[in-house]
C-alpha cells in the first residue's frame, strides 16, 4: 500500500488546484446572486427616496446635498454592476478568477449604501396588508381579517380622519337629531349592519394599527410604497384601496361667495361636527339645503326637525332624479311641503352673499332671486377618490376597475366600495355603486378574496344586489335591483296619511328588475329584495298593480 502514496500525491497535486477553481467559482455564483439582489434592493430604495422627494414641499427633509449625491453615486453603481454582470456573462466559466475580486467589493459597496439610504428615509413601516382609508369599508375589511386568522402586527389601517372607522350614514341622519344625537362610539363600524361595535381598543387588542390624521400624498404601486403628507413611508404586501369619495364642492366651480362661512358639505365627523355647532349658534335661522339627493333630504329633514326655516334647491324637475320616478319624487316633495318645507325646483345657485364677518347671509338663483340664508348644506354629488392611483391601474366607469373578486389590473392591489368598477354579475355588466350597502361587502369580499388567494382555496365570486335606502322624518325607503322599464306603482301614498305605505316595481322584458318600497316592514323589505333578484315575469300589469306588495310576498 505504501507504493501507492506518491501516487495520491500527485494526483492531490494535479487535481487540487481544479477543485480549487471550482470552489472559486462557486463562491463567484454565490456573490454574484448576492450583488444582483444587493442592486435591486438598492434600485427600489432609490426610487422610495425619490417618491419621498416628490412628495416633500420646497427644502423638505430629503432636499439635501448628501441626498443629491447619494443618488447621483446609486445610478454609477448601477451602471458598474451592469457592466460587471455584462462581462460575467461573456467570460463564463473564467469570470470568477477576473471578476471575483470586484464583485465581492462591490457588494461591500451596495451593502453600504443601502445602509446609509435606510437612514435617509428613517425607519420604514411595513405591513403584511394595508388599508388606505378608514371609513365604513375599511371597518368592515378589518373585521374579516379577524375572522379569517390574522396575526398581531399583520395589519394597518391608514386615515386621514382622526377616530377609527365609524357607520358615515350617522352623520346626516342621528347626529343632526335635537334630542339624545347619536355620538362616538356609538356608530362606530359595524353597528350598521347588526355587528359588534369596533372601538379603537379592538383594533389594539387585535394587533392592528391604525393610522389616523395620516393623509397619503404618494402611491407607487410597482414599488408597493405609500407616502404619508409628514413624510413616512409604508411598504406591503397586499393593498386595498377603500379611499370612497369626495363630495364636490361649489368652490370648484368659482361660484361667487362659495367659500363664505357657514356653507357646509357632509362627508366625514368633522364636518357634521362643525355643522351641529353652527346649528346651535344659528338657533331657529335659516337654511338653505343646495341639492335634492339623498343628502339634501336627509339633512333638509334634520334641520327641519331643528325648528329651521328650511328651503330646498335643485336644478332636476323632481328630487332623486337617479332613482325617483316622478310619481315617487311627488310623494316626498309633498310631504315635506306638509312639513314646512319650501322646495325651489329647477334652479341652482348662482352666488352667496356675506356678511362683514365673511358669514353667509343668502344664496342668489339664476333666476334672480335671493334666498336668506344663515346655513348652507350643499350636497350636489361626489367623485371617486382615485388621484393618488391614476395611470397605474386599470380605470372603469369613473372608477377602478376590478374583477369579482375586488382584485385590480395591478397584482397585490385591491380596490372596493366607491372607488370598484366591478362586474355585476345579475345584469352582466360593470358598474360602480355608492352606498354603504356595498362598501360593507365589497370589503369582505376582498379580505375573503386574498385570503383563499394565499391559501390555494376557491370563493364564491361578489353577487351583488344593488340596495339603496334612506330615512327622514318617520319615513322610510328600501330600493333593490335596477330602475330600467316600465313602473307600476302600488298602495297609498297620499303624503298626507297617518302611515302611508306605497311601492314601486321597475319592468323590463316581461320582468321585474326593481323593487322599491316605502313605509315596509323588515319581512316586507326582505320579500321585495327576493323579486328584485329572482326577476319574475309579470303576465298582467293591471293584476301586478292590484296585487301590489301581495305579489312580492307569494313569489
Amino acid at each position: 500500500m505504501a507504493l501507492f502514496y506518491p501516487v495520491f500525491g500527485s494526483l492531490k497535486i494535479i487535481f487540487g488546484p481544479f477543485e480549487q477553481c471550482l470552489n472559486c467559482k462557486k463562491n463567484f455564483e454565490e456573490n454574484m446572486k448576492m450583488m444582483k439582489r444587493l442592486s435591486e434592493e438598492l434600485d427600489s430604495l432609490k426610487e422610495d427616496i425619490e417618491l419621498r422627494i416628490s412628495a416633500e414641499c420646497h427644502a423638505g427633509t430629503m432636499q439635501t446635498e448628501e441626498v443629491k449625491n447619494w443618488l447621483e453615486d446609486v445610478q454609477r453603481i448601477k451602471s458598474e454592476t451592469e457592466v460587471i454582470e455584462q462581462k460575467a456573462g461573456d467570460k463564463k466559466f473564467l469570470s470568477g478568477a477576473f471578476l471575483g475580486k470586484k464583485v465581492e467589493v462591490k457588494v461591500v459597496e451596495l451593502k453600504a449604501f443601502l445602509k446609509k439610504g435606510k437612514t435617509f428615509l428613517g425607519l420604514v413601516k411595513y405591513f403584511r396588508y394595508i388599508i388606505i382609508g378608514g371609513g365604513v369599508a375599511a371597518g368592515y375589511a378589518a373585521r374579516e381579517f379577524d375572522r379569517q386568522g390574522l396575526k398581531p402586527g399583520e395589519l394597518a389601517i391608514i386615515s386621514k380622519e382622526a377616530v377609527a372607522p365609524y357607520e358615515r350614514p350617522a352623520l346626516s341622519k342621528g347626529y343632526l337629531n335635537p334630542k339624545g344625537a347619536a355620538r362616538l362610539p356609538e356608530f362606530h363600524v359595524c353597528v350598521g349592519s347588526g355587528g359588534e361595535r369596533l372601538l379603537p381598543g379592538w383594533y389594539k387588542e387585535k394587533g392592528i394599527q391604525l393610522f389616523l390624521s395620516t393623509e397619503i400624498v404618494k402611491v407607487n404601486l410597482g414599488s408597493r410604497t405609500l407616502i404619508s403628507a409628514a413624510g413616512e413611508t409604508f411598504k406591503y404586501q397586499t393593498l386595498i384601496i377603500a379611499t370612497g369619495s369626495t363630495v364636490i364642492r361649489l368652490t370648484d366651480f368659482k361660484i361667487e361667495g362659495a367659500d363664505a362661512k357657514n356653507i357646509f358639505y357632509l362627508r366625514e365627523l368633522e364636518d357634521a361636527d362643525e355643522l351641529a355647532e353652527s346649528m346651535k349658534t344659528k338657533k331657529n335661522g335659516k337654511a338653505v339645503i343646495v341639492g335634492g339627493g339623498y343628502i339634501g333630504l336627509e339633512v333638509g329633514a334634520a334641520m327641519r326637525i331643528n325648528n329651521f326655516d328650511v328651503s330646498m334647491i335643485y336644478p332636476e324637475p323632481w328630487c332623486m332624479p337617479r332613482l325617483f320616478t316622478p310619481a315617487i319624487a311627488a310623494f316626498y316633495e309633498s310631504y315635506y311641503a306638509n312639513k314646512g318645507i319650501k322646495i325651489i325646483k329647477g334652479t341652482v345657485a348662482v352666488g352667496f352673499n356675506a356678511n362683514p364677518n365673511g358669514e353667509v347671509t343668502g344664496v342668489k338663483l339664476n333666476n334672480g332671486r335671493v334666498l336668506e340664508a344663515d346655513i348652507v348644506v350643499v350636497g350636489v354629488g361626489a367623485r371617486p377618490l382615485t388621484t393618488l392611483f391614476k395611470g397605474q391601474v386599470e380605470e372603469e366607469k369613473g372608477g377602478i376597475k376590478t374583477d369579482k373578486f375586488f382584485k385590480t389590473s395591478m397584482p397585490g392591489v385591491y380596490a372596493v366600495g366607491d372607488v370598484a368598477a366591478f362586474p355585476i354579475k345579475l345584469y352582466n355588466e360593470v358598474r360602480r355603486v355608492e352606498h354603504v350597502d356595498h362598501a360593507r361587502k365589497s370589503a369582505e369580499q376582498a379580505v375573503k378574496a386574498i385570503k383563499a388567494s394565499e391559501t390555494g382555496k376557491e370563493i364564491e365570486e361578489y353577487d351583488y344586489l344593488p340596495y339603496f335606502y334612506s330615512r327622514s322624518f318617520n319615513l322610510s325607503w328600501q330600493f333593490y335591483g335596477d330602475n330600467v322599464g316600465d313602473t307600476v306603482l302600488f298602495g297609498d301614498n297620499n303624503p298626507s296619511s297617518p302611515k302611508p305605505k306605497f311601492g314601486s316595481f321597475w319592468i323590463k322584458d316581461g320582468k321585474v328588475v326593481g323593487a322599491f318600497l316605502e313605509g315596509g316592514t323588515p319581512e316586507e323589505n326582505k320579500a321585495m329584495a327576493k323579486i328584485a333578484r329572482l326577476q319574475p315575469r309579470v303576465e298582467n300589469v293591471d293584476q301586478l298593480k292590484k296585487e301590489g306588495l301581495a305579489f312580492a310576498s307569494k313569489i
